[in-house]
């Protein structure tokens, strides 16, 4: 994770989980699996940390990601957009009532689509937790369900213009078998990391006509 050539902390994704419409969750995939889950940490180092160095100035860490989809959509929704609720006003996804944590913190609540017991422990800078899933009805006769998300750190700074720092994409796919068997389990596309936001992520923040972000600007 680098700023101005700078080290400031690591991006870090864990092993996948596969879970049945936010049920039963576990590491190993099974025939019924619709989605997939992951956690994806932020860990600052001496030079990134807020208390610490701060060399990027940074007043906190955030996680926005874009998700793109060849699934059905609901009414408003978009191919390719923030990944965040239609009610929000901020792109970010450490926000309520999405499943995030910052610093020392519990797991979500809910861990019906996680694939362990009760409320382990976690410390990271911020973390989200996101068990996306596709049922066959939202499918597209004939076409793969091809679900797809790019996961960025951002620094955040108030006042001033924020920075996107590293990113990762990942995502799974559901093979169209055919109309009798609908489509197969959800297969993990692996993560790629990368050291700056892609085009297409840029693209979505500045043509988003539901949530007004403007990283290089004050916006605030």
């Amino acid at each position: 994770m680098l700023y101005r050539e700078q080290s400031v902390g690591v991006l870090a994704f864990s092993q996948e989980w596969y879970h049945a419409g936010r049920t039963d969750a576990r590491y190993i995939p099974g025939d019924n699996a619709t989605g997939v889950g992951l956690e994806i940490h932020f860990f600052t180092n001496a030079t990134g940390d807020i208390k610490g160095q701060n060399s990027a100035s940074c007043s906190r860490y955030r996680m926005l990601q874009v998700r793109r989809t060849t699934a059905r959509l609901y009414d408003g929704e978009k191919a390719v957009q923030i990944d965040v609720p239609n009610e929000f006003s901020s792109p970010f996804y450490d926000n309520e009532p999405l499943e995030y944590g910052h610093g020392t913190h519990l797991t979500p609540v809910d861990n019906r689509d996680k694939p362990w017991g009760g409320r382990p422990v976690r410390t990271s800078t911020v973390a989200i937790y996101d068990t996306p899933f596709v049922s066959g009805r939202f499918g597209i006769e004939g076409q793969d369900i091809e679900v797809g998300f790019e996961t960025c750190v951002v620094c955040q700074r108030e006042p001033g213009y924020d920075s996107i720092l590293s990113c990762g994409n990942w995502g799974y796919r559901r093979e169209y078998i055919d109309s009798m068997s609908g489509w197969s389990e959800a297969e993990f596309n692996g993560v790629q990391c990368a050291a700056e936001p892609s085009e297409l992520f840029k693209q979505t923040l500045q043509n988003s006509n539901r949530i007004e972000y403007s990283y290089w600007i004050n916006w605030r």
